[in-house]
């Protein structure tokens, strides 16, 4: 697993319970503090540096961890570039910091998902009991009956949707874009099916979520 600490809020129990499965840990600018909190380094450091403080820098140069360093005036954010560096790295990717204080990030971000550069990628942005992560085809959602789920189609309607293992089902129906539809669904199973035949699916899952 390959495991991409950004700037945003952490949730501290579930980076320290990912770090043991990461084969490789990426952090996005200010995502190193996160991991420096843990004593933990990573394996490399990518972004403009803006939003790290001089001690957790000081900390990485003494360590001689490798600093991918961009300039501050880019065309894309440290987590989009972190995300671009582990793409050619094997296995699954897990992204924690990605929410933030900023709406237009917290958006762009989330819409990185849906790039077609990770069809056919497991990739999934976790905070704490919530994970995002887009469906194409066909995908499954784990977790327990009452958790929250959320469909929401990007890149315009979603047609041929079938949803099993939800309180909501679906069959071969459609989720049209710009709608509130697909919204507050929720597990009445352990584990759910997700299929479309055509169109993405931004999927958030939110681990005991109140009905």
């Amino acid at each position: 697993m390959i495991l991409i600490v950004a700037g945003g809020a952490v949730d501290r129990e579930a980076l320290h319970r990912m770090i043991p499965q990461a084969r490789w840990i990426i952090a996005a600018d200010g995502g190193a503090a996160h991991l420096r909190a843990l004593g933990v380094l990573p394996h490399r450091v990518v972004g403009d540096l803006d939003s790290m403080d001089a001690e957790t820098q000081s900390w990485l140069e003494g360590a001689g961890v490798p600093i991918e360093r961009h300039p501050v005036d880019k065309d894309a954010t440290d987590l989009e570039l972190a995300l671009e560096g582990a793409r050619a790295l094997e296995g699954p990717v897990r992204v924690l910091g990605a929410w933030g204080s900023r709406l237009d990030q917290t958006v762009a971000s989330l819409l990185l998902l849906a790039h077609p550069r990770w069809a056919g990628r497991d990739v999934r942005f976790i905070d704490g009991q919530r994970e995002a992560f887009i469906v194409r085809g066909e995908g499954w959602i784990e977790g327990a009956p009452g958790d929250r789920v959320s469909l929401i189609p990007l890149a315009g309607d979603a047609e041929g949707v079938t949803l099993e293992g939800l309180f909501y089902p679906l069959h071969e129906g459609r989720l049209p874009f710009a709608s509130t539809l697909g919204v507050s669904n929720r597990l009445v199973a352990p584990r759910a099916r997700v299929r479309v035949r055509h169109g993405v699916l931004l999927v958030i899952h939110e681990q005991g979520a109140p009905d």
